[in-house]
This record gives C-alpha cells, structure tokens and sequence, in this order.
C-alpha cells in the first residue's frame, strides 16, 4: 500500500475532496453532469454561496473544472463538470472516515434507485428487452471474493469504452444516443435467515 507521500497528488486532492460532505454531494452531481452552483444548491437544498465555494475548491483541486459562463440577469452563471469520475481505489478507502464512507455508498446505492424509479415513472424499464437486472446470492471464499470484484471491475473498464466508441458516433448521429443506468455490485451481506431461526 503506497504511503501518503507516495500516492499522486490527484488521489491526494479526490480524498480532500471527499472528505467534506457537501463538497462530495457537489462532485458527484458534476460527475453526472455539467451544472451550475445554482442548480446545484436547488437539488441539494443547500445555500448557493456554500456551494459555489466548494465548486470553486474542487476546481483548485483538480477534480473539476470551469466549462461556461452565462449572463443571467445581471449576473455570470458559472457552469462546472468533474475532470474525472469520482473513483476510490480500496487504499484510498482505507483513509476515509468511516462516516464518509458510509455517506458514499448509501448516495451511490440511492441515485441506483432513483435512476430505476424514474425508469419505471416514465414507462421504460421493462418495455422491451432493452434491459439486464439480476440479483444472485452467492457464497464465496476471500480468494473467491477477490476475483469476483475483478471481474466487475473489468465488465466496468468495458462498458466505459462502449460508451467511447458511442461518442464517436454520435458525432455523426447525435439523435441516436440515450441515457442508461450501468449498474454492478458484489459486495457481503448477512446470510439468508433459515425458516427455524424466524420461529
């Protein structure tokens, strides 16, 4: 495991990103898409100066960076995007604070959520087969359990370079592009209750 001054400062700078919680929330909206502290501060409910700050920060930080400026009203939007997804590799989960951590995941599994309940509002999930949802328990060992996680990662790797190649050719069909829901998980959870022990 690589020490603190060894890892590279832009692992540094997303760890000093993540560990202020409003600042998390900012970077992961950017992650999804390119937005305004405005629009940002309505969807957190938070103050736009408070968001605007951290916007600003995650640019100092390298995890963001300034896209567009817009004459509102008398005033300049600024619009931002994250230079990069908001990745943690497991040493730098280690260096989290556990309610850091736990505020990630539990953000990640709710926009999953929220993604598939928007899709079945809308009609879409589920219409055609256009679709892939699978729930597998399973029981491994550590060697196991460190191979599956490989696997996802990789299926991840792969999907992202599907998505590449569906940017170059949206260049010439721009009409033929939709948004999608990538979703992979593997992680432990407590085994399954037996009929005798619900009794």
């Amino acid at each position: 495991m690589a020490t603190k001054t060894e890892r590279p400062s832009a692992t540094q700078n997303r760890l000093i990103a993540m560990s202020h919680p409003l600042r998390a929330n900012v970077l992961y909206v950017l992650t999804e898409r390119t937005a305004s502290p405005k629009e940002i501060a309505e969807e957190l409910g938070e103050p736009i100066p408070n968001v605007s700050h951290h916007a600003k920060r995650l640019v100092q930080l390298g995890c963001a960076e300034l896209v567009d400026k817009r004459q509102v009203r008398g005033a300049i939007e600024h619009f931002y995007r994250a230079t990069e997804r908001s990745l943690v590799s497991t040493d730098e989960w280690d260096e989290l604070h556990p309610l850091i951590a736990e505020k990630i995941v539990c953000d990640i599994m709710q926009a999953g959520l929220d993604d598939f309940v928007s899709s079945v509002k809308e009609g879409m999930v589920g219409s055609d087969e256009r679709f892939h949802l699978t729930r597998t328990r399973l029981v491994l060992d550590e060697q196991a359990m460190s191979e599956a996680l490989e696997i996802q990662e990789r299926a991840r790797l792969e999907i992202m370079e599907v998505q590449e190649r569906a940017a170059e050719r949206a260049v010439d069909s721009p009409e033929d592009s939709f948004h999608v829901s990538s979703w992979l998980g593997c992680f432990e959870v407590p085994p399954v209750a037996s009929a005798a022990s619900k009794d």
